[in-house]
C-alpha cells in the first residue's frame, strides 16, 4: 500500500524556528496527501532522513486505514 502512497504525496524538508535559544531550529519532515487533506509532520530524530520519511508514510498509511478516517463507526 505504501508504495501506491508515493505518487499522492508532496514531501518537503522543512527547517523551522522553535524557539529563540541558541540552536533554535529544527528540522521536520512534511508529508501532505494530495487526495485526502491530510498532513503529517515529523521532527528529524534519526540521523537518516530516508527513515524519517519511511516514519511518516507510515503515519499517512495508518490514518488512511483508519475506521474513523473510512466512515466505519
Amino acid at each position: 500500500m505504501i508504495d501506491d502512497l508515493w505518487k499522492d504525496v508532496d514531501i518537503r524538508v522543512i527547517d523551522q524556528r522553535i524557539g529563540a535559544g541558541v540552536g533554535g531550529m529544527d528540522t521536520v519532515i512534511r508529508v501532505l496527501h494530495r487526495p485526502s487533506g491530510i498532513i503529517v509532520e515529523v521532527p528529524r530524530v534519526t540521523g537518516s532522513q530516508f527513515n524519517d520519511r519511511a516514519v511518516a508514510m507510515d503515519m499517512i498509511a495508518a490514518a488512511l486505514t483508519h475506521p474513523q478516517y473510512r466512515g466505519e463507526p
